[in-house]
């Protein structure tokens, strides 16, 4: 049978069905001409716009226009245009916005003469259906003769640690300028990208004071006493065509404002106070101190943490007083428990807390085992601070495979009281178990612990290594701190050198794995990093971080030099 023969069967009663399916078709062209859209299947486009025409066109010369128009080869998405800059800048920021398939920039104010303009689009530019981005898409123009051609790059890093940072604006400004970024908008300006990298091009010839920026609230303005801040100690010369590549350390200078950014009530009987820089010196007092109460500040000193037992007051006044120069007075709104419950309920007794545990899997289930480290104490933390100890109990340590039972010593930690070290005689590869007596240890609310069983098991010696270093300076002047650092980033070992010559020390018993080191410039020799002084000119500490890690095997000796 033919593929007519139905049709010529069936006569008319066909006939409305292929009317209908015309206005169908008809519909859905008429609908698919009004609305551009992705075809469906095929390969993802990935590819970024590309521009079909500029008006006027890029790298003008003697530039009168207040507006300019790109063409893209594909619809566009409007992105808002925050990371577009113009340098040098203009009075009033230019107006972007998007039609279809065209960027359309309106120029607000009076153009300089003679002066070259370089629009960077940065990644604001992208194509609709994808995201696709045509990065750093730039428009060049100039009001004289000629476009200037100088140009130079670099990175920002970060002085504390040499991290790249993303996001500062780097700025240009005459080489008399010292303090222009405390009070005037740059000559030219650029950002850094996610590598802390920054490129200047199509720069007048001529020489420059250069500083990196974190602007905060987008002024160009160093005002702000959270911004980071870099500078160079010499006048960038742009008079020649060969200049260096710029590195800046950016830094949160340490003149800045003592201020309390903020206080918070963690828990009951524990609270912290958030201040904008590290501090020496503190003094607190409340309304509801009892005797015992006791506060310290963090590692990175711009934070005190208090704790308290009067932990069943709602509300109550602070006072507190940093480095003898900053006063506070707030009313509190605390965490806080009733009475009876506190001495009712078991949930606020003492209890250890985040000890670390190692996940293996096999075959069918993952097993959670805590490693204890052959080499290392036993630290076990506690939810609270400890307040008293019953000397007539005793810790326990029982080797699971014999059932030998030992009373292993232990130290307080006496900056947090909410630890202990434990040391007893250890064996690798063995599982342990310790023993806490019931009420043995009194938490800060009152509470004593519960009976706890805490069971470990001790690593092999296989997993250990020891590293050999030799430390050698060419600079008998200067004072150095020097950091090993784990593939964490976590400091294993720090020592301190002076002198020319070479210095030999040994890390031994260490886990193997990934290390690396980092070298601190002391100058003040006062065995710490410092940041540093804009108003004086002075640059954070240097740091220098290695590009070598080095693999220290499990069983193995490894020799190392270091050389600053």
């Amino acid at each position: 049978m033919s593929y007519q023969e139905p049709i010529a069967n069936y006569g008319l009663k066909i006939r409305p069905i292929v009317i209908w399916m015309g206005l169908l078709i008809a519909a859905i062209i008429q609908f698919g001409c009004a609305n551009e859209s992705v075809p469906q299947g095929g390969k993802k486009d990935e590819m970024p716009p590309k521009v079909k025409g500029i008006s006027p066109q890029n790298k003008a010369l003697h530039f009168t226009s207040d507006k300019i128009r790109i063409t893209f080869n594909e619809y566009l998405k409007e992105t808002g245009f925050g990371q577009t800059v113009i340098s040098p800048p203009l009075e009033k920021q230019p107006v972007v916005h998007v039609s279809g398939k065209t960027i359309t920039v309106n120029l607000k104010g009076k153009l300089r003469d003679s002066t070259t303009y370089t629009i960077n689009f940065a990644d604001d530019i992208k194509d609709l259906n994808e995201g696709n981005t045509a990065n750093n898409f730039t428009y060049v123009f100039s009001t004289g003769d000629y476009i200037d051609s100088q140009k130079i790059s670099g990175k920002v890093l970060l002085a504390k640690d040499n991290f790249p940072q993303e996001g500062i604006v780097v700025s240009l400004y005459p080489a008399d300028s010292v303090n222009g970024i405390l009070h005037s908008k740059p000559l030219y300006f650029a950002k850094t990208d996610k590598a802390g990298l920054f490129k200047f091009e199509n720069i007048k010839a001529n020489r420059y004071q250069i500083f990196g920026l974190k602007d905060a609230n987008y002024n160009y303005l160093y005002d702000q006493p959270n911004e980071l801040i870099a500078f160079s100690d010499s006048i960038l010369d742009l008079t020649d065509s060969t200049s260096k590549p710029q590195d800046l350390y950016a830094f949160e200078d340490d003149k800045r404002k003592l201020t309390l950014n903020n206080s918070k009530s963690i828990s009951p009987g524990f609270l912290q106070f958030y201040y904008n820089r590290p501090i020496k010196t503190f003094h607190l007092d409340a309304g509801f101190y009892t005797e015992g109460d006791f506060a310290y500040l963090n590692d990175s000193k711009d934070t005190i943490n208090y704790w308290y037992s009067k932990a069943y007051t709602k509300f109550d006044s602070m006072f507190l007083t940093a480095d003898d120069s900053q006063f506070d007075t707030l009313r509190m709104e605390l965490h806080f428990i009733e009475l009876d419950s506190l001495l009712k309920s078991s949930h606020y007794s003492l209890d250890i807390v985040n000890q670390g545990t190692v996940s293996k899997m096999d075959t069918n289930k993952r097993t959670n085992s805590n490693i204890q480290e052959l080499y290392r104490a036993l630290k076990i933390n506690f939810t609270r601070p400890i307040s008293r100890i019953n000397e007539e109990k005793k810790l326990q340590i029982i080797e699971d495979s014999t059932t030998k039972i030992v009373n292993p010593t232990f130290v307080l930690d006496q900056k947090t009281k909410q630890s202990i070290l434990v040391e007893f005689d250890r064996k690798e590869n063995t599982h342990y178990t310790l023993q806490i007596p019931d009420s043995m240890f009194q938490g800060f609310l009152g509470t004593w612990n519960k009976e706890i069983n805490y069971q470990f098991t001790t690593n092999g010696k296989t997993s250990y290594g020891n590293l050999h270093i030799a430390l050698k300076t060419e600079h008998p002047e200067k004072y150095y701190i020097i950091r090993l650092l784990n593939a964490n980033n976590e400091l294993v070992k720090e020592f301190y050198f002076t002198g020319n010559g070479e210095r030999k020390v040994s890390v031994d018993n260490i886990l193997a794995g990934n290390y690396k080191f980092m070298v601190i410039d002391d100058e003040n020799k006062n065995g710490e990093w410092d940041t540093g002084d804009f108003k004086n000119k002075r640059q954070a500490e240097r740091i220098y971080t290695y590009k070598d890690n080095y693999q220290l095997k499990g069983g193995w000796d490894l020799d190392v030099e270091v050389k600053f």
